[in-house]
């Protein structure tokens, strides 16, 4: 049985980490005035903050659309997913938590379990890569949403 760990950019994780534990992290955009850019994609975090100081507005981010994320679970089970980990952002802070469960609802070819962080950043990251390093390991989803 084959677990895998999604999470999104908000997460900072090193990239050695996310390849390390096969993690698959959905952009966010960042918002700059009138131009999205994909979070790690289309903009890296250096990027970010090199520009930061310069730019004409305050930035803001959002969150893809569900659609995005219901790729992202069919690729997966395609790949040979048989249960998705989708640890996102706190809700309280983001709707990515939101759009994960909408998408989650559209799967039909593997079962996702959406789970709420409560956090930011590396918060959000640690907990994707406890739940990817236990995945790997070959544990039971049971056991890796264990509280």
């Amino acid at each position: 049985m084959a677990v895998k760990i999604v999470t999104d950019s908000n997460c900072d994780l090193p990239a050695d980490l996310i390849d390390r534990y096969g993690i698959t992290v959905v952009p966010l955009y960042i918002n700059i005035g009138k131009k999205s850019y994909l979070d790690g994609v289309e903009m890296t975090h250096e990027q970010f903050y090199e520009g930061l100081p310069h730019f004409e507005s305050h930035p803001t981010t959002s969150v893809p659309g569900p659609g995005q994320l219901v790729r992202v679970y069919e690729e997966l089970a395609q790949a040979g997913a048989t249960e998705i980990v989708s640890i996102h952002i706190g809700g309280a802070l983001s709707a990515m938590v939101a759009v994960a469960r909408l998408a989650a609802e559209e799967v039909k070819s593997v079962p996702v379990t959406v789970f709420d962080s409560g956090q930011l950043t590396l918060g959000t990251g640690l907990l994707a890569v406890t739940a990817a390093r236990a995945a790997v390991e070959g544990q039971p989803l049971s056991d890796i949403m264990a509280p």
